[in-house]
C-alpha cells in the first residue's frame, strides 16, 4: 500500500527533464477541472510510460517535462494528447494538467484529443497525466501503464 507521495523514479536520477511517475492520496479538486475544446502553431512533444494502477483512492501521475528549447514568452495554442492503460477499471478518471495538478482538464472520455483549454498559458511548463480510480482497495486486474503523450503547440 502507498501512503502519501512516492515516486517510481530512481533515487539517483532526480532529473526534472525526464518523465516521472508518482502516486499520492491527494484528490484533484472539482474546481480545477475544465471541459475540453480545440485550436494550433511551433511545438514540443513528450511521451512516457504511464504508471500502473494497483490501488483505488490514490492519484497516480506521469510528469512530462518540456522537451527542447521553447522561446521565452511563448504561449500555448493547443495541446494534443494520448493516454492508454492495459485495462480500464470501473471508476477511472484521467486528467491532463498544466504545470501542477491544480490546473486540469478531465480527459477520461477520450484516450486521444486536442484541447485549447490551456491556450495563452506559458508553453515552457510541464504537463501531467493524473489517473485515479474511485473507491478503496486493490485494483484487479492491475491496469498497466502504457505510452502517454502530449504535443504542445505554441506561438
Amino acid at each position: 500500500f502507498f501512503s502519501g507521495l512516492c515516486t517510481a523514479a530512481a533515487e539517483e536520477n532526480k532529473s526534472v527533464n525526464s518523465p516521472t511517475i508518482s502516486v499520492t492520496s491527494n484528490e484533484i479538486s472539482p474546481e480545477s477541472i475544465e471541459n475540453p475544446y480545440i485550436a494550433a502553431a511551433g511545438a514540443w512533444a513528450r511521451s512516457g510510460n504511464g504508471p500502473s494502477l494497483t490501488n483505488k483512492g490514490l492519484v497516480y501521475t506521469l510528469n512530462l517535462p518540456v522537451l527542447g528549447s521553447v522561446p521565452a514568452g511563448s504561449a500555448i495554442t493547443t495541446v494534443n494528447y494520448k493516454w492508454n492503460l492495459s485495462y480500464l477499471p470501473s471508476g477511472l478518471a484521467v486528467y491532463l494538467c498544466w504545470d501542477t495538478t491544480s490546473s486540469c482538464v478531465n480527459v477520461s472520455s477520450s484516450k486521444t484529443g486536442s484541447l485549447s483549454n490551456f491556450a495563452g498559458l506559458n508553453a515552457n511548463k510541464k504537463f501531467i497525466f493524473a489517473f485515479l480510480v474511485s473507491g478503496s482497495g486493490a485494483i484487479s486486474p492491475v491496469a498497466y501503464g502504457q505510452t502517454n503523450q502530449v504535443i504542445v503547440n505554441y506561438e
